[in-house]
């Protein structure tokens, strides 16, 4: 009997300080719902911050657009304004050199605009004819001749005119009919003459 004892004595030791020692306890498994969820939660969250990026800097290029568009606008609207004003002014110092009010702004510009390629002297020389044929009104009919528009054509001469399909109190056309009038034929077309 102590040889039984002393092998159970024996195997005690041995459990107690070789094999129990090697014994852990299992771990707790980790919960892995709530990782799953958070894993979920952190990777819509990155998603989310994404889109909301994608989305803002989709805004700043809208409002970059947007910012450019309206200064290409107000840029051609300045120009617009100088141009008229240039007119303007253009037209009051000839019509300073004339001793006759000047155009209106819109009047000096199409005369200037039609003639200004055959010279300033011809740009003279058209506001002071149309000032004297008409007054700078487009709407002029001279009743005993029926001389029409800006620059007084007859209806027979306004026929040969390459505006002709225009109508003569069209400013437009009656200027650029009397600029390509005056550059084939020079200023005896017209009596008046300011």
């Amino acid at each position: 009997m102590v040889a039984l004892f002393r092998a159970v004595l024996v195997w005690t030791v041995v459990l107690a300080t070789v094999v129990m020692p090697r014994l852990q306890a299992p771990a707790a498994a980790p919960e892995r719902p709530v990782v799953t969820q958070l894993t979920a939660f952190s990777q819509q969250s990155v998603l989310g911050n994404v889109r909301a990026q994608r989305i803002q800097s989709a805004e700043i290029a809208q409002a970059q657009a947007w910012s450019r568009e309206y200064d290409q606008g107000y840029d051609a609207y300045q120009v617009r304004v100088a141009a008229e004003v240039a007119a303007a002014a253009e037209a009051a110092r000839i019509a300073a050199l004339s001793n006759h009010p000047p155009p209106p702004a819109y009047i000096a510009a199409i005369i200037s605009a039609a003639f200004s390629p055959l010279g300033q002297a011809a740009v003279q020389w058209a506001l002071n004819v149309a000032y004297c044929e008409s007054r700078y009104h487009p709407n002029s009919v001279n009743s005993s001749s029926g001389a029409s528009g800006l620059f007084q054509f007859l209806p027979s001469t306004w026929a040969f005119m390459p505006e002709h399909a225009q109508s003569p109190f069209d400013p437009t056309a009656n200027a650029q009919a009397a600029a390509w009038l005056y550059a084939r034929d020079g200023p005896s077309q017209w009596v008046c003459q300011g």
